[in-house]
């Protein structure tokens, strides 16, 4: 019986310590690209101080390669031919069941718009956006769509996530609006721990208003 207990104890400890180093062991991703010539993008997550990566690699003429490496030990993921095909399949059913579904009311939204759940709802927006903002050691972009408006408005997001952009060696974006092109090098990272944005998300359905909102969205 007092084997049975210390046995539990342990296995309890251990549950503690996974939860403790998945909560506040940071994740951390990087992007890396480059289209001049020929071109290359490299998305990478990595945990566990980059003994758990989850990496995705696209190069020019090449397939996407899209794996899981453990210890050193690669593990290839996904098919993307099958993904492609099952995505077809999921559209033609979700058509399907739009032309079944009937329309909803549009006032069981309206309580999304009270002023409290509104500005909770920002400030939750603005605090997640401040934590997982990546650092950029990198970019520089030339872009141009068809459109010319698609290309102001890019500019304009761009201005909004990188306001001192214009005094920076590090961030250069040139937009085109005379004809449609894209080229450049991007090279960013940043980290995201789990444990701020539980906390974020507990702050926020505590506030003044949110969870009356919730309620009364869901009895509607």
């Amino acid at each position: 019986m007092e084997f049975v207990l210390y046995l539990l104890l342990y296995l309890f400890l251990i549950m503690l310590i996974l939860i403790a180093a998945i909560i506040f062991i940071p994740v951390v991703y990087s992007v890396q690209g480059e289209k001049e010539e020929y071109y290359f993008l490299l998305v990478k997550i990595s945990w566990l101080f980059s003994l758990i990566n989850l990496i995705a690699i696209k190069k020019e003429n090449k397939k996407i390669e899209f794996f899981l490496k453990i210890f050193g030990f690669r593990i290839n993921l996904i098919d993307f031919r099958k993904v492609q095909k099952q995505q077809k399949k999921k559209e033609i059913k979700k058509t399907e069941q739009k032309k079944q579904i009937t329309k909803k009311p549009l006032n069981r939204y309206f309580n999304f718009f009270q002023h409290s759940f509104m500005s909770q709802t920002l400030r939750l927006i603005r605090r997640i956006f401040r934590h997982i903002k990546p650092k950029v050691n990198r970019l520089y972009l030339i872009y141009g769509f068809e459109d010319p408006a698609d290309t102001g408005i890019l500019t304009g997001i761009f201005y909004l996530l990188f306001p001192n952009s214009s005094y920076s060696n590090i961030i250069k974006m040139q937009p085109v609006f005379v004809e449609e092109i894209i080229e450049g090098e991007i090279s960013i990272k940043g980290r995201i721990i789990i444990a701020f944005l539980l906390c974020y998300f507990i702050q926020f359905y505590f506030a003044k208003g949110v969870r009356q909102t919730i309620r009364e969205i869901r009895n509607k």
